[in-house]
């Protein structure tokens, strides 16, 4: 027993004294240089909503990391509908009813130019889904709809109208921001400022009743015309990351 334990004591005495002496070149390349640690789980908000992440390091100083990640908007979170418009002075009132649900999928790198600033650039693409649209009728549905010129009909013959708004599916990303996707603790804080290209929005009205002849084909053709170059969605978001 006592033979056993000396030479236990000798084989960890050799094995520290040849481990020091391994020269930091040819230490294995996933342990070289390797600082902080190299994934990360987070949870972001932000105009495209609620999401979370998970980031993996591509280079072992973290300068560079590939992020994926998803988010979910509803703009019910944010608006109660219908939202009720007034037309005026004894005017029957008008309920809009937006529905703006999406999923967004993105991936991302993150390119630190500075070694010991928090400051990124970002580049990547996104998959999205989900299209925008508008209801718009009136507030009664049977008896009387009078607009402010004193003008009077049935409500059900005014009829309602429905918007929606398409773009790309598939949206490359360009922005800047703040904080690492891998933190250097354990917790860390990020900032994003970006946008996405989502090409020309393509539009679709459904309409019937009044509304119809008071919107025409010519009105919508105008409508796309000028919303043509709306091809940019801005991206503003704060997220918390933990280090795994």
């Amino acid at each position: 027993m006592k033979k056993l334990f000396y030479f236990l004591i000798a084989f960890g005495i050799t094995s520290q004294v040849t481990a020091q002496s391994i020269p930091s070149s040819q230490e294995p390349p996933i342990l070289r240089g390797h600082q902080y640690g190299k994934n990360s789980i987070s949870i972001q908000f932000g105009t495209m909503g609620f999401g979370g992440e998970i980031a993996q390091a591509l280079k072992l100083d973290n300068s560079l990391n590939l992020r994926i990640g998803v988010s979910y908007f509803d703009v019910s979170m944010f608006v109660t509908p219908p939202i009720t418009i007034s037309l005026g002075d004894d005017a029957s009132d008008i309920d809009v009813t937006p529905k703006v649900k999406s999923i967004l999928i993105d991936a991302l790198v993150d390119y630190h130019p500075f070694k010991n600033r928090s400051f990124k650039l970002v580049g990547g693409l996104a998959y999205g889904t989900g299209d925008s649209e508008v209801m718009a009728e009136p507030t009664i549905k049977t008896g009387t709809f009078k607009f402010a010129s004193d003008f009077e009909m049935d409500a059900e013959d005014f009829g309602k109208a429905n918007l929606k708004v398409t773009g790309n599916a598939i949206r490359p990303y360009v922005g800047f921001g703040f904080g690492r996707a891998i933190p250097k603790r354990r917790v860390g804080f990020g900032f994003e400022l970006g946008t996405y290209y989502s090409g020309s929005p393509k539009l679709a009205l459904d309409r019937s009743g009044v509304v119809e002849t008071l919107i025409t084909d010519a009105n919508i053709l105008s409508i796309q015309n000028n919303v043509k170059n709306y091809s940019f969605i801005p991206k503003l978001s704060f997220s918390i990351r933990v280090r795994i």
